[in-house]
């Protein structure tokens, strides 16, 4: 019976070493910020092991939260925490078991997120976007190059694609209300600009499904985008590349994604480009009114398509292959934390 507790005694502090070592070994973190009522992110310094972070039991918070779900970012140094309803404004203590490691969190009222791929965005592998080229003899029309690190659009008629997918994070945050957006902005980086004039960039929203391409500067495969279909072959635009012929179609509604146009008539926003190795900002009441129907129907979010109006000289911006994650493109979102928002205006 000695024996037998001797052991027992063994296997316990072998456990309690091992817990502590495996705690220890942990990267430090960095920052934890509460993204919603039943949601918040931790940031670490170092790549995470699923098994220790996915743990519930390794975190705790103070007072009165219960954590519901852990799950670990495809990035490997970011954690996806659910829980309990947390208060707006309420002060909250986050610790991290068997490490020393304790964080402040307050919910606020508003926050931002931002979308795209990378480290320096909040929720990352979730966007595509591809160029499509046509030469300057217009015989070249079917090149899908979204395997390019660069976004491309010329007077000749080639123009590009962005879209983000917010489905899963704002299903995860327990934003479903399109009234929460209070504003979005899309961020582009101009790499190369051809010319001394302003160059105009529009935007209008796509109204079909696309598919960005997997090769280089290379002839689009069968499922793919193209100068002439939004799925190669099978899905012909009205009017190539992907132009609006129908006036009333502007995207607000369900019916409009019936096929009956490519892109939205409208423009939702027209910005001048003036110089290459800047970031631009693009931002309109019609973009946030884009974003909150996108929230309301996730199906149909299939993006902006990019064009010059008017140009003289192509434009060059960075895409999501970029190998400097910075210049990538990011989609920013400022939203109310609480669910509760009939007091916020929809347009």
């Amino acid at each position: 019976m000695k024996a037998l507790l001797t052991f027992i005694s063994i296997l316990f502090f072998v456990f309690l070493v091992s817990d502590s070592q495996q705690a220890e070994n942990t990267p430090k973190l960095l920052k934890a910020e509460p993204l919603s009522q039943t949601a918040l992110q931790l940031q670490f310094d170092g790549e995470l092991q699923a098994d220790t972070v996915e743990d519930l039991s390794f975190y705790q918070i103070i007072p009165d939260v219960k954590i519901e779900f852990a799950l670990l970012d495809e990035r490997l140094n970011r954690v996806l925490i659910l829980t309990s309803p947390l208060e707006t404004g309420k002060s909250y203590r986050l610790s991290l078991k068997n490490t020393k490691t304790e964080i402040d969190l307050t919910l606020p009222a508003e926050n931002e997120i931002t979308f795209g791929t990378g480290n320096a965005v909040t929720f990352s592998g979730s966007s595509q976007d591809t160029s499509l080229i046509v030469s300057k003899d217009r015989k070249t029309r079917n090149n899908n190059v979204g395997a390019e690190s660069t976004l491309q659009c010329n007077p000749t008629g080639s123009v590009f694609f962005v879209a983000f997918d917010l489905y899963d994070a704002f299903e995860d945050m327990a934003i479903r209300d399109p009234k929460q957006v209070l504003d979005a902005t899309i961020s582009l980086h101009a790499q190369q600009f051809e010319t001394d004039s302003a160059q105009t960039l529009i935007l209008r929203r796509v109204l079909l499904p696309w598919k960005e391409g997997r090769g280089k500067s290379d002839r689009a495969q069968e499922d793919e985008l193209t100068y002439n279909s939004a799925l190669h072959r099978n899905l012909p635009w009205n009017k190539p590349p992907a132009q609006a012929m129908l006036a009333g179609i502007d995207g607000d509604n369900q019916s409009d994604y019936n096929g009956s146009d490519d892109v939205a008539h409208r423009i939702d926003g027209a910005f001048e480009i003036q110089e290459s190795n800047k970031r631009y900002t693009f931002k309109s009441d019609l973009i946030t009114d884009a974003v909150r129907y996108w929230v309301a129907n996730p199906d149909y979010n299939y993006g902006y398509l990019f064009a010059l109006r008017d140009g003289t000289a192509p434009i060059t911006f960075s895409s999501k292959e970029v190998v400097d994650e910075n210049l990538r493109p990011m989609l920013t979102i400022r939203y109310q934390t609480k669910t509760d928002t009939d007091t916020i205006p929809l347009r």
